[in-house]
Order: structure tokens, then C-alpha cells, then sequence
């Protein structure tokens, strides 16, 4: 018998509590959370350089044997360095290794081994610093580098995931036979696969088989918690309520919005439960839209729930609402106190509260709304299924509409929001002028910086965006804590303060209101600021190592600057590796359009697209990689019912059983 796939970690050979600790930093807490922390990326070792072949600066991939035993260079206290010689027949290559002794036994006269690292030039011969080394027998033909933490290691990683491959419980969810018609696999060889493939392609069929298996499970959990269409009383609202709304705004909207509030208010003219999703691109104004609808519901008596992503958002959706609805918005957060909560609860149940904005605290415990007519999801798709479902059970009535600034396909949109009503804004508001993009080479970096730095001494406020929080194993790449420090050495008059994913949402709260203020001239953050972050006078943003990016995720971070009208700048900082893709958003503003190219260019082979773990319903699944694959999906769910019923029957069953842990687990905050 195997251990469990929901598991803690702990229950794995050698993963104790201090490891489990520094696991959950990863948001890694059960083996299957485990199973699911897919790689970065891979390196392909099938396919080793000649040592002649070596240039200084570049990663080198050699295959070659010792020809002189080791030898100790420096041997005292914590530093040790012992070096020796390996050579293929093309050249000869110096391999030296640092603070690793226990190591200096392990390298034998004559043997073969694969060596990976940086090359460099010491006294007119080629060397490398601390290798990644492997038998040559023993080699792997493609490694995976992981997402790491401080205190967990590649090897670490690499450990766990094998001994849970080896003991985890795999009991199969389909039949041998619907495997074979759908061309799935079985989960054992689709994580093996993905964790330990032989080729690049095998990684990607397994990614495709799990993210097949997902789509049915979600296919089927849409099914299940579809309400029948219930017949409602429609409200009475005048047309002049668009105009009214819009009299009340500090800014002129844009048409595409005025569209859009318009089909807004023919749904509430129903007598139906209005279904629309309202997809915008960045910056065109989708809270403005959102609110309409608040304020037409308070126009007809009724009460509205807004909910966001994260707490960030929600404070700034809360802002933009207090200024229009006055007393009449509330706020209600996972960090709001026990007191103010409960003085929350009393202005919904006595209807003094017509809109109220949270995050996901809103999905936990009754909440005694007086009349709820609205409910509205800003960026939907990172809210699970089953949670939507378990907010509308308890208001089927209510009318619900969707916001997402991810550019979905139409056909893909129609499934995942349940058949909506779709709204394009396809306008940017008035004034509003696209940010400048240029791409910088590691050659201007400096200098890059030290104009920033002058620009901040002036007043301007800049975004600089790293893709790791701290420097990780393996990966070659610019971390916050990294630019930090660097910052600090070559200008330290420049404030600079860092934001990242780990920080509670107070502490993100309290950064955003001195950026705000001026008191930070440059946040230097993790992806955190891609979505929702709103300050007006920020004009500059970098983007480090920008390669590592989608084209779509760099422009929701460009969308975060300009937003207050004026010249705005984009750097994209790219060692080169990526600079014909980096040229399309250079040359491009339209959301829609860089998401459509992105993706062409991407293929479906990419183990990552957009994703940061854990912040969407999906686990594998990405949005705009699987967009063929969400219908093929629904469509291999109707031939199951009809050809596979025994399977239907059993992924009905992990459908309703998903879909009931999701509603029972929801209590008091």
C-alpha cells in the first residue's frame, strides 16, 4: 500500500518537519502539491559540446575523462579549493571546485564524466567554477530545474519528487480502455514524464494528457453546478441611469465602455439572471464598468459583492468605489478584525450596505445580505470553479458578472464562464498614451539605471520587476534581494523598498501607500504587481530578464505604468537570447493581439505559460496554450457518457465530491 497522494509531505523517506517547513514556502504542503511543482525548464543533456567548442561567458556541455588525479590548491578552516584536468580529444579543461571537499575522493583517474557550467578564461585556459558533474553512465539525458526557496535545493527537490513517485499511491482514475480512445496515460508515467522525461517531447505529451484530464474533471464540475436557468423579476431601471452614472465620473469614458453598460443594464431589463463576461485589455477601464453596475442595482433597491483576486486589488476597487458610493461601499478582507467584521455583517443585513468588495473571505461563512441582486468577479479565472458555484447556489437568482483582462478566446470564454454574454472593451481611455518600449542589452544596464536614478531624484516613481525573489540554483536569472543590494552599492540615494508574493497583505497595503506618497521612488518586486496595481504618477518600469516572460504577462506589467496620462517608459531588459519575440511588444499595444502571437510562438510545447503557482483554479491548464484543448475536452466528455458510462459514472462522482468539500469547507474566517 502507497502513501496517499493528499498526504502531508512529511509522510515521504527523509522529509521531516524543518523540510516540510521550507517546502510550504513553495506552497508545497501534501505529496500531490508536491507531485504538481512542476519544473522551470529543462536542460538537455543528450547532446554534449567539444571542449574546443568552449567560449568564455557561455554555458558549456562537455563530456570528458580525468587526466590528472585531484589536487588540493587551498585547504583551511570553512574554505577549501581542489582542482583537476579533464580533456575529450579537442582540448583540455580545468575543473575547479570550491568549499565542496567531501567531494575530492569522488573523481577518479581515467573516468568519464559530464560537466556543466559557465566557461572561463584563467591564464590562457579554459576552466569551470563548480560544475554541475555526473557519471557518465549515470547521466541524465534531460534534467529538470525547479522553482526553488531559500533552503531548498535542486537536489533537494529532485529527492523528493523521486521517492514520491516511488511510493506514492497511483490508484487509476480511467479505464485501460478510455485511456487508449482519448490518448491520455496514466498519472504514474504522465508526472514520471514530466518530472524525469527522456525528451522534451515526452514532457509535453504528459503536460497535454493531465491538462486533458483536468479540463474533463472541470467539464463535468461546470455540469454539475449549472443551475437550471431560474425565472426572476426584472428590475426597473431607467436608460438615464448610464447617463447619471457617467455625469458622476472625474473622467470621460470611452465608447467601448458606455457599450458596455448599456448591455449591463438590458441584462438587469431581464427576466432572467444576466451571465456576461466584460473582457478588456490592460487599462481600458473595466472598474469604471463594474461599477456601473453597483450603482444601477443601488438605483433599484438591491444590494451588489465585488470580488478580486487579491487584497491589493480589492483595497484599490474599494477606493475607486468609496469616492462614487460613499458609506454605502464596505470592505471585507481575510486581514479584516473580528470587530469590524462583524459591524460589516450588520450593515448588510440591515441593508445599509449596497456594495460590498472582498477577496476571497467573501466566499467563506453565510453572509446575511438584505437583498442580493449582483455579484460581480474581477479576473474570474483565478478563483476555482466550485467556488463561483458555491456563491451562486446561495443566490441563484443574483445576477453575475465576470471581469478579466486575460485575452481568452471567444470559444474558450464561452465554456469557461458557462455560455456568458460576452462584452469587448476595445478603447483605451482618452489621453491615455501606450508606454514607450525599448529593449536593453546587459551593455546599457548601467546605464539604464543611472538614468532612474536621476528620474526618481526628480519626482518619478518606477516599478522594477525581477522574475525570482532570491537568487536560485541553476538558474541564471536577477532576483529581487539581488537588485536590491546592487542598487544600494551604485546609487544609494535612490529609496528603494521590495515587494513580494510572501508578504502578508498589510505589509503589501503599507508599501503601496509610501509608493504612492513618494516615499519609495522605485519597488522592486516579484509578478505580484502585474494585475490591478493603480498608481497614477508612475511612469518608469524594468522588467529583468525579460526572455522569461510571455509576451502577455510583460504586457499587464507595461500596463502598469501611464495610467495617469503622460510619456511613460518600458525597458525590457534581455540578454538577446529572446530579442525577436521582445520586438513584437515593442511594436505592438494591443493586448489581444500580442496574446494571439505569443501564443503561435510559444507552440504547445512550454511546461510553463502564464501561471504562478497556486494563483489559478488550474493546475496545468493555461488559458490560452489549451484553448483547442478545452473544446476537445468537452467533446470527449459527451462520447464518455455515451461509450465510457462506468468512467462518466466515476468522474461524476470526483465532480460532485470536489464540488461538496469546496462548500464544506467554507466557515468563519
Amino acid at each position: 500500500m502507497g502513501i496517499e497522494r493528499k498526504e502531508t509531505v512529511t509522510a515521504l523517506r527523509k522529509v521531516g518537519l524543518k523540510t516540510a517547513k521550507l517546502l510550504g514556502n513553495l506552497e508545497i504542503r501534501t505529496v500531490e502539491d508536491l507531485l504538481y511543482h512542476f519544473p522551470a525548464y529543462y536542460r538537455d543533456f543528450r547532446a554534449p559540446q567539444k571542449i574546443a567548442q568552449a567560449e568564455e561567458g557561455k554555458l558549456l556541455l562537455v563530456r570528458a575523462r580525468l587526466t590528472m588525479p585531484p589536487r588540493w590548491i587551498r585547504r583551511f578552516g570553512k574554505t577549501t579549493i581542489f582542482t583537476f584536468e579533464v580533456a575529450d580529444g579537442t582540448g583540455v579543461l580545468d575543473i575547479n571546485i570550491f568549499n565542496l571537499p567531501f567531494l575530492f575522493e569522488k573523481y577518479v583517474l581515467g573516468q568519464e564524466y559530464l560537466f556543466y557550467g559557465k566557461a572561463k578564461l584563467f591564464r590562457h585556459r579554459m576552466q569551470l567554477d563548480n560544475p554541475q558533474v555526473f557519471e557518465a553512465q549515470k547521466a541524465p539525458q534531460v534534467l529538470a530545474y525547479y522553482p526553488l526557496t531559500a533552503g531548498v535545493s535542486q537536489h533537494m527537490l529532485r529527492s523528493a519528487v523521486k521517492t514520491a513517485l516511488e511510493t506514492v499511491d497511483m490508484s487509476e482514475e480511467y479505464s485501460p480502455a478510455f485511456r487508449e480512445a482519448t490518448g491520455i496515460w496514466e498519472d504514474l508515467e504522465d508526472f514520471k514524464s514530466i518530472h524525469m522525461p527522456s525528451n522534451p517531447e515526452e514532457s509535453a505529451r504528459a503536460r497535454k494528457s493531465l491538462a486533458k484530464k483536468e479540463l474533463l474533471l472541470f467539464h463535468r464540475m461546470l455540469e454539475l453546478s449549472a443551475a437550471e436557468t431560474c425565472q426572476r423579476e426584472p428590475l426597473v431601471l431607467s436608460e438615464q441611469t448610464v447617463e447619471e452614472f457617467l455625469a458622476k465620473l472625474p473622467f470621460v469614458c470611452t465608447g467601448a465602455q458606455k457599450r458596455a453598460m448599456h448591455e449591463i443594464l438590458a441584462d438587469f431589463q431581464k427576466p432572467r439572471p444576466a451571465n456576461r463576461l466584460v473582457q478588456g485589455d490592460v487599462g481600458s477601464g473595466k472598474t469604471a464598468v463594474a461599477l456601473y453596475g453597483a450603482y444601477a442595482i443601488l438605483k433599484a433597491g438591491g444590494q451588489s459583492a465585488l470580488l478580486a483576486p487579491t487584497e491589493l486589488l480589492a483595497d484599490q476597487h474599494y477606493a475607486s468605489a468609496a469616492r462614487l458610493f460613499g458609506n454605502r461601499v464596505r470592505l471585507l478582507k481575510g486581514s479584516t478584525s473580528a470587530a469590524e467584521r462583524e459591524d460589516v455583517l450588520r450593515s448588510l443585513e440591515n441593508g445599509e450596505t449596497s456594495l460590498l468588495i472582498g477577496t476571497h473571505a467573501l466566499l467563506y461563512g453565510a453572509l446575511p445580505f438584505q437583498n442580493l441582486q449582483l455579484l460581480m468577479v474581477d479576473e474570474q479565472h483565478r478563483f476555482g470553479v466550485a467556488q463561483r458555484a458555491a456563491l451562486l447556489q446561495e443566490h441563484p437568482s443574483a445576477h453575475m458578472i465576470a471581469f478579466s483582462a486575460t485575452p481568452i478566446p471567444r470559444s474558450m470564454a464561452l465554456i469557461l464562464y458557462g455560455n456568458a454574454d460576452i462584452s469587448v472593451l476595445d478603447e483605451l481611455p482618452p489621453g491615455r498614451v501606450p508606454p514607450a518600449t525599448h529593449l536593453i542589452g546587459r551593455a546599457k544596464r548601467d546605464d539604464m539605471y543611472a538614468w532612474i536614478a536621476k528620474k526618481t531624484q526628480e519626482g518619478e516613481k518606477a516599478y522594477l520587476v525581477c522574475p525570482l525573489l532570491e537568487h536560485s540554483e541553476g538558474i541564471d536569472a536577477c532576483s529581487v534581494l539581488e537588485l536590491q543590494e546592487e542598487l544600494a552599492q551604485k546609487h544609494p540615494k535612490m529609496h528603494t523598498e521590495v515587494m513580494h508574493g510572501r508578504m502578508n497583505a498589510l505589509q503589501k497595503q503599507e508599501i503601496m501607500e509610501r509608493f504612492r506618497r513618494g516615499e519609495i521612488q522605485a519597488l522592486i518586486s516579484t509578478t505580484v504587481v502585474e494585475v490591478g496595481v493603480d498608481v497614477q504618477d508612475a511612469h518608469i518600469i524594468v522588467v529583468e530578464n525579460a526572455d522569461r516572460f510571455g509576451l502577455a504577462q510583460l504586457h499587464q506589467l507595461r500596463g502598469r505604468v501611464g495610467r495617469g496620462g503622460g510619456k511613460s517608459y518600458c525597458y525590457l531588459v534581455s540578454d538577446g537570447s529572446g530579442l525577436e519575440r521582445l520586438k513584437i511588444l515593442k511594436n505592438c499595444h494591443d493586448g489581444f493581439e500580442i496574446a494571439r502571437r505569443d501564443l503561435a510562438l510559444r507552440g504547445s510545447g512550454e511546461l510553463l505559460g502564464q501561471r504562478q503557482h497556486g494563483a489559478e483554479s488550474f493546475r496545468v491548464v493555461d488559458l490560452l496554450e489549451d484553448a483547442e484543448l478545452f473544446l476537445e475536452a468537452k467533446k470527449t466528455l459527451g462520447m464518455m457518457k455515451k461509450t465510457f458510462p462506468r468512467d462518466y459514472a466515476a468522474l461524476t462522482a470526483r465532480a460532485a465530491q470536489n464540488l461538496q468539500c469546496s462548500q464544506g469547507q467554507r466557515g468563519s474566517i
